[in-house]
């Protein structure tokens, strides 16, 4: 028996459908155009496919949220769910204007494809609600802090909303398979299981029935979505299709002469990608769980920088539309305090995490810039540092002339001196930290000891060498990062160098990632290649290593600036101290300084602090 919806059916059901889409056409059309009030430039339409393939990559497979293995499971069983089951709605809803209509599939040497997509979609369902279970489980059972805030009722009334329309679907072909007008009944096993079990009457009632309620779910669900933070199911997959392509960590220059504002202060001085980010957020926590400033109690929660940048642009949004800015508070207000600002190392371990490809550092960087050029505040601890930089250009403040101290009696030649006969391969860029930091000069001098080792015709710029500008522009003190960058470039055309090495990138021994040469450059093997062809040397990882290793404490200027709470370093310290090494290594002369300091802090002298150059120079 073919069952047909009456015509009250078929008109209240288009009433319905209309009005569903309309409120979600409505307010997905009110969110793009919010992207389009963004006056900050941003090229991302380049390398298209490249662009393809992180869409694929991380869009369709996912591939960062199955980082968390039990959340990517059950991600990936409901976002499958929603793939596959698209054909299902389709055909279920056209019910209502042709009765027993099927999806048109090919067939392949004449056998049809309708039902192996028929067993797709019973199996999905399943494994959808299987999905749903495993994620109010960890909600509300395992109860993970970083899922414990305010989204958590949005997070269930979806997830139930998606429980509904998969065991609806189930329900509905059972029904349909009792009264005999099921198409292709062998093919769906798991409702016809449901019948066999009687279940599911043989009554027209109960296929009415089922079939609103599914089409009820699954269009109130729709209108619903735009309207709470599953929208990331619209603009998540689209973010990864726009992700950042440049080198990892790079910070964009501003242009100090035309530009009429630095930094920003307000949601619409952000660039379209970057409030992109907002409604791309899923609120999974992973930004924050993994932040060290977070972790060691600093009020910085990178999420919340993401959720209320977005909150805030769907607040002010409209003002903002009419011309009307004036007396709407700014970002420091609605999205992060400025303490929280200042206390981010980036590190990137919250872009590093991120599902979706949010960039929290940018904005934060972006924040800091107008702190600095535009309200001229800094921490005060921070003034004597960019004072030393821009008159001896370095932050320890020791003169200038006496950079290249650290070689004497080693022979090292500077660029000024060198002859053509001497024939430079290479310059050693020294780094203010080698260059001033005692710590780190013996550094300096065992990797200058191994260059000469291998035979390699290397000089030094000594007092031509200035900062690199890391710090002040981390910092937001654009100008000085801009005057440091160009005078070092300036130095470097007029001798044509071409090849630089650095050791600045930032036993029984462990080993410490830095993350500026770990997680913005993806450097991790090499470091370890070299401790393990050490002889004697033994290497035992900690936990939170590689690509989640976890942050010294001085990057983002955090180096010249005080800490409130537990400091960084010294939960880094603990965790040298759970693998029980008598020894930790790294190749980042701040990494050294603040390990070093940890280990004198906290009376722990007996864990050696090496640089790799140093055990490398020592087995040579």
């Amino acid at each position: 028996m073919r069952m047909v919806l009456s015509a009250l059916d078929t008109y209240a059901a288009t009433l319905f459908i209309v009005v569903s889409l309309t409120i979600f056409g409505r307010k997905l059309y009110l969110r793009i155009r919010y992207l389009f009030l963004a006056k900050g430039q941003e090229r991302r339409w380049d390398h298209v496919p490249t662009r393809l393939k992180n869409f694929i990559v991380y869009g369709i497979f996912q591939r960062k949220v199955a980082r968390e293995w039990y959340a990517g499971v059950l991600h990936s069983f409901i976002f499958w769910a929603f793939v596959i089951l698209g054909a299902s709605v389709v055909e279920i809803t056209a019910q209502a204007y042709a009765s027993g209509w099927q999806v048109p599939t090919p067939s392949i040497a004449g056998f049809s494809l309708n039902g192996p997509l028929y067993l797709a979609e019973e199996v999905i369902a399943v494994l959808g609600a299987v999905g749903v279970g495993m994620a109010l489980y960890r909600r509300y059972v395992i109860r993970p802090k970083k899922l414990m805030h305010e989204g958590m009722l949005d997070a269930t009334i979806v997830l139930l909303f998606i429980l509904g329309i998969v065991t609806s679907l189930l329900l509905y072909n059972a029904a349909d398979i009792a009264l005999g007008s099921a198409a292709l009944p062998a093919w769906k096993p798991i409702s016809s299981t449901l019948v066999r079990l009687s279940i599911i009457p043989a009554d027209p009632s109960w296929w009415h029935l089922f079939w609103w309620t599914h089409v009820v779910l699954l269009f109130s669900f729709l209108a619903y979505v735009p309207h709470s933070k599953h929208m990331h199911i619209i603009f998540a997959i689209v973010n990864t299709f726009f992700m950042d392509l440049t080198p990892s960590g790079a910070i964009k220059k501003a242009d100090l002469e035309k530009t009429e504002t630095f930094g920003v202060s307000r949601v619409e001085q952000l660039s379209w990608r970057q409030l992109l980010d907002g409604y791309a957020c899923t609120e999974c926590g992973r930004c924050t769980d993994a932040c060290p400033a977070n972790a060691t109690g600093k009020p910085l929660n990178p999420m919340r920088i993401i959720t209320n940048m977005r909150d805030t642009l769907d607040a002010q949004g409209a003002a903002i539309l009419a011309g009307k800015v004036e007396g709407l508070p700014d970002m420091f207000e609605t999205v992060h305090s400025k303490e929280g600002i200042w206390a981010c190392t980036t590190c990137y371990a919250c872009v590093y995490e991120c599902p979706v490809m949010n960039e929290h550092v940018p904005k934060i960087i972006e924040m800091r810039r107008h702190m600095v050029l535009t309200q001229g505040e800094m921490p005060p601890e921070t003034r004597d540092a960019m004072r030393n930089i821009e008159q001896n250009f370095n932050p320890w403040g020791i003169g200038w002339d006496q950079r290249a101290r650290w070689a004497e009696g080693l022979g090292i030649p500077m660029m000024a001196e060198a002859t053509s006969a001497q024939g430079i391969e290479v310059l050693y860029w020294v780094g203010c930290a080698a260059s001033f930091d005692d710590r780190n000069r013996k550094v300096a001098q065992a990797f200058a000891r191994i260059l000469q080792k291998a035979g390699v015709r290397f000089a030094i710029l000594g007092p031509e060498e200035k900062c690199t500008g890391d710090p002040p522009r981390r910092l937001g003190n654009e100008y000085l990062a801009q005057t440091m960058i160009m005078g070092n470039v300036e130095t470097l055309n007029r001798y044509g160098v071409t090849r630089i090495v650095a050791t600045e990138v930032l036993q029984f021994l462990t080993y410490h990632d830095a993350c500026y040469l770990g997680r913005y450059n993806d450097v991790y093997e090499e470091p370890r290649d070299v401790l393990y062809r050490i002889p004697g040397v033994r290497v035992v990882e900690m936990e939170k290593s590689r690509d989640r290793g976890f942050c010294c404490g001085a990057g983002g200027a955090r180096m010249w600036m005080e800490e409130r709470g537990e400091k960084v370093n010294h939960r880094r310290l603990s965790h040298i101290e759970e693998t029980h090494a008598n020894a930790v290594a790294t190749a980042c002369p701040y990494c050294l300084i603040m390990l070093d300091d940890a280990a004198k802090t906290k009376n722990r002298e007996d864990i050696r602090r090496y640089d790799i150059a140093e055990l490398l120079d020592r087995s040579l």
